[in-house]
């Protein structure tokens, strides 16, 4: 019993240093992001966005997963002497597909920037440099990526919270004292580069000195560098497939409307991942736990119904909250130019990622037990629905054309949910997910009315802004308590762990 209560609070607080390390930077971000469009101005801003979509989505960060998956796995089983073997495959593979992803992005760079962007030359130049750029910074966050998952597999998101805050800190921070000082976009993203490759290390001594028994293995058995091999490459598949996605998205709107346009694109974009990483900070406490309990079935089924409530629940109160709020929120926080045109694109991509967060738990199932490829196939239906729709969009809808083919794509993986809830659950949920749809749009509707009602009224402002998010929160949580989506159990929990500082029953 004692050791049951000992990982209940391990797992909470791993949540709390997690979604600590999404709420910090997400502050620094709302700081620094209209100060840097400001000094940059449009189009400068909108060529910082290229680059960091190609150091976000063109290198395959989520290979360091494997690390995470084996550390956890192999300890729990006690066959800690394949940890080294497994581990030291995935570091040297992602070192070589780093490497070959930042080479063909620099030789690949002149024809993407006048045949795909169609940039003009005088910016061309400009752009030509920031993806070379981005090449060495995105193979440094790569690398960085496998040091950190390893954190993520011997469960020490405190040590993991702090790093990642204090490279929010370097890089808003820096961005906007070397904005400040003139320097341009080329200038910032080499600092980004430094702090990428900086933070990298700060990872990998962090995790050699929490995991004493891991050491690096030139040597690796023929049957472990198979089985990495092997995960690794639907990971770097799905990934491949997401990354095409973005990229051409971003190249899109460049393409058909210009580098400035992207601004207006890229703003609600970052809001929408912002929310995405709030969830995925959550989820990604419960991999280590998801493969400590592959063979309790029982306790799997519980941890999964109750994280992807959980997950749900945020996602529909930050949605509603874009709705009744999201105009006066850009309007006030960006500009009434951006309150304009952004909007519209603020409730469709939040409504996408939404969506994308909520199946996050449902992918990390189909990782745990070794079948990625589910993954790598949802992402390949996602890209193929997707990038034509854009294309044949973009012309008559603009922007927000571009959008809702990204959200129709979404639509069509839902049914991979179901999938793989039968396969390794043992049936589909589809009473839970009913009851919990049905239930919180009540809730959501009930605090949208409330909200927008109040914002009307009390006029444009950020006391007005917060005064309603504050009625609709409460409006929000009271709808859910008096429907019963909050059970009696579920009260108790978060009773205990407001009031009495009691270890509860969460798996």
């Amino acid at each position: 019993m004692g050791n049951n209560l000992t990982k209940k609070s391990r797992l909470l607080k791993n949540t709390a240093f997690s979604i600590f390390s999404w709420v910090f930077p997400l502050c620094l971000a709302f700081i620094s992001t209209p100060l840097l469009v400001k000094g940059l101005g449009n189009e400068q801003y909108g060529i910082y966005a290229i680059a960091l979509g190609f150091v976000s989505f063109a290198f395959s960060s989520g290979v360091g997963r494997i690390a995470a998956k084996y550390i956890a796995e192999l300890r729990a089983s006690g066959e800690t002497e394949k940890l080294s073997e497994a581990v030291s495959a995935t570091i040297w593979l992602t070192v070589v597909i780093g490497l070959l992803q930042a080479i063909i992005l620099a030789l690949a760079a002149p024809y993407i920037v006048s045949e795909i962007l169609l940039i003009s030359p005088d910016t061309g130049k400009q752009v030509l440099l920031a993806l070379y750029l981005a090449a060495a910074g995105g193979m440094f966050l790569m690398i960085s990526y496998v040091f950190q998952f390893m954190l993520h597999g011997i469960s020490r998101f405190d040590r993991l919270a702090w790093i990642t805050n204090l490279s929010a800190v370097l890089l808003n921070a820096g961005n906007v004292l070397l904005m400040l000082y003139g320097f341009g976009v080329l200038v910032i993203l080499i600092w980004n580069a430094i702090v990428f490759a900086l933070i990298g290390f700060l990872y990998y001594w962090g995790s050699m000195r929490l995991l004493p028994e891991f050491h690096f293995v030139f040597r690796i058995n023929k049957g472990t560098a198979k089985s990495v091999a092997a995960y690794a490459s639907s990971i770097v598949l799905y990934q491949a497939l997401t990354s095409i996605l973005f990229i051409f998205e971003r190249t899109w709107i460049v393409r058909k409307f210009g580098p400035e346009a992207l601004t207006f694109y890229v703003v609600p974009l970052m809001l929408a991942i912002y929310m995405h990483g709030l969830l995925a900070s959550f989820v990604q406490v419960l991999f280590p736990v998801v493969n400590e309990l592959l063979l309790d079935l029982d306790k799997l089924k519980r941890l999964y119904q109750k994280s992807t409530k959980a997950a749900f629940v945020i996602i529909v109160f930050i949605v509603g909250t874009y709705v009744a709020g999201g105009k006066m929120f850009l309007q006030l926080w960006m500009n009434d130019e951006f309150a304009e045109r952004s909007y519209s694109l603020l409730l469709i991509l939040s409504i996408t990622f939404g969506i994308n967060a909520v199946g996050m738990i449902v992918w990390q199932l189909a990782e745990a037990f070794k079948y990625p490829g589910l993954n790598a196939f949802s992402a390949a239906i996602w890209m193929i629905v997707s990038i034509p729709l854009m294309a044949a969009a973009a012309d008559g809808w603009q922007m927000e054309g571009i959008a809702f083919a990204r959200l129709l794509g979404v639509l069509t993986t839902i049914p991979m949910i179901f999938y793989i809830e039968k396969r390794f659950l043992g049936h589909i949920f589809l009473g839970f997910w009913l009851g919990m749809i049905f239930r919180a749009a009540i809730a959501a509707c009930a605090m949208i009315i409330v909200e927008s009602q109040l914002l009307s009224r009390f006029g444009t402002g950020w006391l007005s802004l917060a005064s309603g998010f504050a009625s609709g929160t409460i409006v929000f949580c009271s709808v859910l308590v008096l429907i019963g989506f909050i059970t009696r159990d579920e009260r108790t929990i978060i009773r205990e762990m407001l009031f009495r500082n009691v270890k509860p029953s969460v798996i």
